[in-house]
């Protein structure tokens, strides 16, 4: 006889109330998801949801990005970067001992069995999420600056052109399509500004939005049809009962619930310890900016390879963005990281002039890593109507609206068997 769990028999109900801690894309496309099947949904954020790493990121969707972070090779060039401030990678030196776990999990994963494994995993699920852009687009005739129109990889050394190369190779092998230009059809391809560039690969598969936008228009339709925000809720605690969570507390505030979606991004770890739960998450500080109506600008969206920094037109602004500083979820704001972002652009981009903006007009946030560089997406094995959803590092917004299909699927009891749930288990360091 089959025992049904307290957590199976909720999901056969017709609705529950689910609590949902965080507000950025991924907690969003998940409380989407679910308030199409019926559900009441509460949505908690410590921010006032006007900021945070879904608004201020290059708004990227990118099934290029096929490659976990954890990689092999990337240790090597992660060493010689790693205590450079203004090198693409860095990691702030300090004693900790949840760091050093990270790192040493890291290290382990960057192996090329796990990375061949994972890549048409990450692949799929890329695809998944540009296609549920294109759906929720369709069902909402939201206008958020979708353009399905690639994004292309410059390079500027023959070590880096011999690398994009490769992945170009290991990309078609998937069956991603592919255009290789040399100097001189980069500057054909890109007519926006001058180039200066070796050469450089381009992704038709790819697409960029604008994330401010996005969020905006996905607060208002969950507004709409009856979602609950509770915006400047710090998480402070919870209530359990055996294997079940009955309650969140907020300071002296109580929110009970019959189930629990855990989606706040880079301080998901910090949570989980309020429960007991060990999760290997570390924070990627990137920064952007963004200017505004610029006189001149690239057509395409572009990642810059040597430098590491995204450059995204959207709608009439330019944004910059980059860098990835595991910092301890640290404030403040490294200029020298931001120079490191901005010294790039004239180098590939010459006729663009970019200067040092106030700080009170560079954004940051922070892009949650786990050690193997694919997202915790699953049910916590210690909870029966807990699901996590965080860990998407640089890809938060390329793989939002999939994650927010994932974590329905997983209340509605659907695809329980997908490569999803296997790969993204939360609990595979345990």
């Amino acid at each position: 006889m089959c025992v049904l769990t307290s957590l199976t028999l909720s999901l056969l109900s017709l609705s529950m109330k689910i609590n949902i801690i965080g507000g950025g894309v991924i907690g969003l496309f998940s409380a989407y998801y679910l308030q199409k099947e019926g559900h009441q949904i509460h949505i908690f954020d410590q921010t006032n949801l006007t900021d945070g790493c879904s608004y201020g990121n290059a708004g990227m969707i990118t099934p290029s990005h096929f490659i976990p972070l954890a990689a092999p090779g990337v240790v090597a060039q992660g060493v010689r970067w790693m205590f450079n401030s203004s090198s693409p990678f860095y990691i702030k030196p300090r004693l900790d001992l949840e760091l050093a776990q990270w790192l040493w999990r890291f290290y382990r994963s960057c192996n090329r069995r796990q990375a061949e494994a994972a890549m048409p995993v990450l692949l799929d699920f890329n695809l998944l999420g540009k296609k549920l852009y294109r759906v929720f687009y369709d069902e909402t005739g939201l206008d958020f600056k979708l353009k399905e129109e690639g994004i292309l990889m410059l390079y500027q050394t023959p070590k880096k052109e011999k690398e994009e190369l490769e992945t170009a190779e290991a990309a078609a092998r998937l069956g991603i399509e592919t255009q290789t230009f040399d100097r001189q059809e980069v500057g054909k391809f890109e007519s926006g500004t001058t180039v200066n560039a070796l050469g450089g690969v381009f992704y038709p598969c790819d697409a960029h939005l604008y994330p401010n936008i996005l969020m905006e228009h996905l607060i208002g339709i969950l507004r709409k049809n009856g979602a609950t925000f509770h915006g400047g809720k710090a998480v402070t605690g919870f209530e359990q009962k055996g294997k079940k969570i009955t309650a969140l507390h907020c300071g002296s505030e109580k929110f009970e619930a019959d189930a629990f979606v855990l989606a706040s991004g880079s301080w998901s770890a910090k949570l989980l310890g309020k429960l007991g739960v060990k999760l290997h998450l570390q924070d990627g500080k990137g920064y952007s900016i963004t200017q505004k109506n610029p006189a001149q600008r690239p057509d395409h969206a572009t990642i810059l390879s040597e430098a590491k920094v995204a450059v995204t037109p959207m709608g009439n602004d330019l944004r910059f963005g980059g860098t990835l500083e595991l910092g301890g979820l640290s404030s403040r704001i490294n200029m020298s990281r931001v120079r490191g972002i901005l010294d790039a652009i004239p180098r590939y981009y010459p006729n663009l002039k970019v200067e040092m903006p106030q700080p009170e007009n560079i954004w940051y946030g922070y892009r949650p890593c786990s050690p193997d560089g694919l997202p915790y997406i699953g049910r916590m094995r210690d909870f029966d109507n807990l699901v996590l959803a965080t860990g998407h590092a640089m890809m938060g917004l390329s793989l939002g609206p999939a994650t927010g299909q994932v974590v329905r699927d997983i209340f509605e009891n659907k695809n329980t068997d997908s490569e999803y749930i296997r790969f993204f288990d939360p609990d595979r360091f345990a």
